[in-house]
Parts: structure tokens; C-alpha cells; sequence
């Protein structure tokens, strides 16, 4: 890992949290999912009917681990339906203050959810996932007419999966991103399931850092999850310590931001990615990087 970057490295506001920066400036930036399809709270994802008391408990839940630990968050809200994705932003909103993303696996329904955080004045807390190669024009008008200035960035060309294919996807993307208003883009090495290339995605992390300046990162809740290996040898119990390592790996890599998969593992992965900032925190120290605000984990655990 390099622990000083030579680029200018961004760091970018959205709601009440901050991402980006040199190692050591800023804790990593977890996107924990709520709502999410075969989540047992939700009870019927098309209507959007879910246990309001789970929910509650996994939102103060994160809100709490943030508190011991200096980590932020924002909670990726997961939606099939506009009537859903209503309920769901509206109730989040009410229950935190943490930043909102607005992720569904159809165009239609993300335009559908970036529309209704302009009308509940939600635009400056939310965060958009994504913007990709091949996103259409009407997609990209609807995002710039949200108001929503961050999104995921998809450094992804399935054709392609090389270093060389990722750096290259990723002008579009990030092209495209500035088309549809995004000021500040989160870049996703898009690392894919379990495979023998997903070391590509990693080893993209901070190539990426050193060339655009962007945050960067990508989602590890779905890595090991699906690990034959794992499944096979691992008792469920002692799979969080995988996951941890996964973690961890990307953090070293120099991942300012990490989609974390579900939120309510919250206990066990904010303590430890907390430590791993610490760590990183401690070794940029050596080279005059201080922590861009006294909340950062390694504040907590020494003073």
C-alpha cells in the first residue's frame, strides 16, 4: 500500500458524513444495506410492508457502533417499487441522520427513488447506485434534475475485467457521471464474486486514488459470502472473522469506502475496520498525514 498519494485526494460531504482523502484523514466510509430482498423485516418488498421495530433496532444499531467506534456510515436502502422506496426513505430519514443510498436493480425504480428524495428535500443526503457504461441519457437527465451530487461510479466492463479494461470503462463512467450532475463520485473497482481475478479489482484501488483523486472503493459484503470454500469448511459462526480479513485487505489497498452488505452486521464490522483505520491512521502519522477530525477512530481508542 501506498500510504501518501502524490494526487490531490478528494474528500467529499454528503449529509453529515465526509469520504475520501489520504490514508489516515478519514476513517473508511461503510454502506451498510437495509431493506434488502429476503430480508426477514420485510415482510412484502413490493408494498414495502416490514417490521418498523427491527428496522428501528438495526438503524440505532449502526448509529451506535459509529459512536463507539468513529466510523461513518450511511444506510443503502434497497427498493422494487416506488411505493416501497417511499416508505423505506421516509422512514430511514426519520429514524437517522446517516446518509441515504438509493440502490434498486431497475433504471426505473432508481429514477423513480432520485425523484423522491428531491420532492422529501432529501437530494444532499443521498448518494446514487450507479452510474455505469451504458447508463441511458434518460436515466442520466432524471439523476441531474434530482439534485443528487454523489454517486457510485462502475469501473466495470464485462467484456473486459483486466487493470487495462477497468482504467479504461472508468473515463466513461466517470464521464458520463458529470453528464448526469455528479460532482462527487465514488469509483467502484467493481471486484466481482468470489473468483480467481478478483485480486484485479484491489490491485485497481490505488492506481485509481493516484490518477483521479476520487474516493475509492467497492463492495466486499458480497465477496466471501459467496466462497464455496467457505460455506464448505467455515461454520457460520466463525465466518465474520473472512469477511473481517476482506475487510481489511481493501482498507490496506487504500479503499476509502466500503459497501458492507447487510447492515445489521454492524457490531462486529465497525470495531474491527475502526482498528484497521487506526493502523493506517498511525502509519500515515509517519509521514505528517493527521486526521482530518478528533471523531476518528484512532482518537478513540488512544486518548
Amino acid at each position: 500500500m501506498s500510504f501518501q498519494f502524490k494526487t490531490k485526494q478528494n474528500i467529499y460531504t454528503v449529509g453529515r458524513a465526509k469520504v475520501g482523502g489520504q490514508p489516515g484523514e478519514l476513517p473508511t466510509f461503510l454502506i451498510g444495506s437495509i431493506f434488502w430482498l429476503g430480508q426477514k423485516m420485510v415482510s412484502d418488498a413490493n408494498k414495502g410492508i416490514f417490521d418498523a421495530k427491527a428496522a428501528e433496532d438495526i438503524i440505532n444499531t449502526m448509529q451506535t457502533q459509529s459512536d463507539i467506534t468513529g466510523v461513518q456510515f450511511a444506510f443503502d436502502i434497497v427498493g422494487t417499487t416506488d411505493i416501497a422506496f417511499e416508505k423505506y426513505i421516509d422512514f430511514v430519514a426519520k429514524h437517522s441522520d446517516a446518509p441515504l443510498m438509493l440502490d434498486a436493480m431497475s433504471p426505473k425504480t432508481r429514477m423513480i427513488a432520485a425523484q423522491l428524495a428531491k420532492k422529501m428535500g432529501l437530494a444532499d443526503r443521498c448518494l446514487y447506485n450507479s452510474v455505469y457504461k451504458g447508463v441511458t441519457e434518460a436515466e442520466l437527465a432524471n439523476l441531474k434534475d434530482s439534485g443528487v451530487k454523489m454517486s457510485i461510479v462502475l469501473a466495470d466492463d464485462p467484456k473486459d475485467t483486466t487493470l487495462e479494461g477497468k482504467m479504461k470503462v472508468i473515463q466513461e463512467a466517470l464521464a458520463l457521471a458529470e453528464k448526469g450532475g455528479i460532482t462527487k463520485p465514488l469509483i467502484d473497482t467493481a471486484i466481482p464474486a468470489f473468483q480467481p481475478d478478483m485480486g484485479t479489482a484491489v490491485r485497481t484501488i490505488p492506481i485509481m486514488k493516484e490518477k483521479y483523486g476520487h474516493p475509492v472503493g467497492l463492495g466486499s459484503g458480497n465477496v466471501v459470502t459467496t466462497m464455496g470454500w467457505v460455506k464448505a469448511n467455515v461454520a457460520k459462526e466463525f465466518r465474520p472473522g473472512c469477511r473481517t480479513a476482506t475487510n481489511a485487505i481493501m482498507q490496506v489497498a487504500g479503499a476509502n469506502w466500503l459497501m458492507i452488505g447487510p447492515a445489521e452486521q454492524a457490531e462486529w464490522i465497525f470495531p474491527a475496520v475502526a482498528v484497521t483505520d487506526s493502523y493506517i491512521a498511525s502509519a500515515a502519522g509517519d509521514l505528517g498525514t493527521r486526521p482530518v477530525d478528533d471523531t476518528h477512530p484512532i482518537y478513540k481508542m488512544f486518548m
